[in-house]
C-alpha cells in the first residue's frame, strides 16, 4: 500500500539527483527542498537510503492522511 509523503531536505537537489527520483515531485524553497508523492515502505526505504548515500541532510518526514493533496 502506498502513502503520501513530504520529505523535507536541507539544500538544493541538483539536475541528476533530480533526474534519479523521477515522479515524485520537488519543490525548492529557500535554503531548502521538498520531495513529495506516493510511496511504498519499501520505495520511502530506498529513497532514504539513496539520499542518505547522496549526502543529502533530511529535515523532516511527514506522511499526509489518506486523500489529502490528492489529485
Amino acid at each position: 500500500m502506498q502513502e503520501r509523503y513530504e520529505i523535507r531536505v536541507r539544500g538544493f537537489l541538483g539536475p541528476l539527483l533530480r533526474k534519479v527520483l523521477g515522479d515524485l515531485r520537488i519543490r525548492t524553497l529557500p535554503r531548502q527542498s521538498t520531495i513529495s508523492g506516493r510511496l511504498s515502505d519499501d520505495d520511502l526505504e530506498r529513497l532514504l537510503t539513496r539520499l542518505d548515500h547522496s549526502g543529502v541532510q533530511m529535515v523532516c518526514l511527514s506522511r499526509s492522511p489518506s486523500g489529502a493533496g490528492e489529485r
